[in-house]
């Protein structure tokens, strides 16, 4: 720090802080993306309560204050780190499924691509991220809001990813047993669910291709027996 930096602080005169980059826009993105790196270690550490202001300012060597000139809370944080992801998966989930009609296919595939972002990504620590809203006492900016908030990209990710999750899972077994089958309702929550423990064998450490096959096998199985049923 120069004298004359010491001095102005001493006298209480408000001066920007020292950055090191170009420009303060690239100061900004530089240390809120290594804020976002922070947060994403700590919620891949699996350990409850890990993403808090302080182990993210610790991890990130900026004041534990200071975070909030870059985001406005944790939960920010983690919705920025969920968006690192989510965009990216559900742009390959939607472009498998591009021109495939065949209900059955589109639930095989559904299921495929789904469990090979989760093996690329991984999945245990990103759903909890995608689904834990909550930020610890102590944690918000220290500011009053006089404006409403917006969602943020992250939340935005996870409305789509959800939103084509029923479109494409609910409207096949529609398709397949009817759209006013109480089957196709069970079947559609057996799907999902059949996916949520592929992502659990993954995070267990089971080889992805066989929980790949294992799984497609499996719905391509259930739809061909719900399907003779109705002949």
């Amino acid at each position: 720090m120069s004298s004359s930096w010491r001095r102005a602080v001493a006298k209480g005169v408000r001066v920007p802080p020292k950055i090191d980059a170009p420009s303060v826009a690239q100061h900004r993105a530089q240390v809120q993306e290594r804020l976002v790196d922070a947060a994403e270690a700590l919620l891949r550490s699996g350990e409850d309560g890990a993403l808090t202001a302080g182990a993210v300012s610790a991890a990130a060597g900026i004041a534990r204050n200071s975070i909030y000139r870059y985001v406005d809370s944790v939960d920010e944080l983690r919705d920025l780190v969920v968006d690192r992801y989510l965009p990216a998966w559900q742009d390959a989930v939607d472009a498998a499924l591009a021109g495939v009609d065949d209900p059955v296919e589109r639930l095989v595939t559904w299921v495929r691509v789904n469990l090979e972002q989760s093996s690329a990504a991984g999945h245990g620590w990103l759903m909890e991220a995608a689904r834990t809203r909550h930020t610890p006492a102590g944690d918000v900016a220290p500011t009053t809001r006089t404006t409403p908030t917006t969602p943020t990209q992250g939340l935005a990710s996870v409305d789509r990813a959800h939103t084509t999750m029923r479109e494409v899972v609910g409207g096949a077994w529609e398709q397949l047993l009817g759209r006013r089958s109480k089957r196709a309702a069970v079947a559609a929550t057996m799907t999902m669910s059949l996916v949520e423990n592929g992502f659990r064998q993954l995070d267990a450490g089971h080889s992805p291709s066989v929980v790949i096959d294992v799984s497609t096998r499996a719905v391509a199985g259930m739809a061909e027996s719900l399907t003779d049923d109705r002949s």
